[in-house]
């Protein structure tokens, strides 16, 4: 009987250690504001700016990719980075350079703001949602609320330094020495 109870205790035992192993080597939960995000994709009409490394560079080569936003409600209501929502109309003279310099200030602001892309014309109900009167149009979100509105359509010239100084002046800093890298 006793060799019967020993048997039985390390097959469970085994059988534990084996699946308990199994779990551990599954890919880890996503726990912070990237559990809102999918796969690299540069078409997609709503994209977050990510400073990540690069696939199929040498390790430590870094660069802005484009991931889906798999969740928009809850990429917004999160509190763990502000995101700025960048509307533009991808129909629009000029909005490729403009979201170069997007892509700039993302990166210059990487772990203090996480910048969403959002095409207006393929993604009008969330511009609807956010009541945008113009492209493009910039809006801070921190916990999901609204903090301030950079309308472009409000000027008559602007360049994207405006857009870094009203960053600056919600409290978010460029830290240009990341444009060297």
């Amino acid at each position: 009987m006793m060799r019967k109870t020993v048997t039985t205790v390390l097959a469970l035992t085994f059988c534990f250690t084996f699946f308990a192993g199994c779990e551990q080597e599954t890919e880890p939960t996503q726990t912070g504001y990237e559990q809102y995000l999918g796969n690299i994709d540069y078409t997609a009409p709503v994209s977050a700016y990510v400073w990540e490394q690069v696939e199929g560079e040498d390790e430590g080569v870094c660069g802005i990719q484009y991931r889906t936003v798999t969740d928009f409600n809850g990429l917004t209501s999160q509190s763990e980075i502000p995101v700025c929502l960048y509307f533009y109309s991808s129909s629009a003279h000029g909005s490729q350079s403009l979201t170069a310099g997007v892509e700039d200030l993302a990166q210059t602001l990487v772990g203090q703001v996480l910048f969403i892309g959002i095409d207006g014309v393929h993604a009008d109900e969330i511009s609807t949602a956010y009541h945008v009167g113009g492209y493009p149009e910039f809006i801070l979100i921190n916990s999901d609320v609204r903090v301030s509105t950079f309308s472009g359509y409000d000027y008559d010239y602007w360049s994207i330094e405006d857009v870094s100084a009203w960053m600056s002046d919600n409290g978010y800093v460029p830290d240009l020495s990341m444009l060297e890298r």
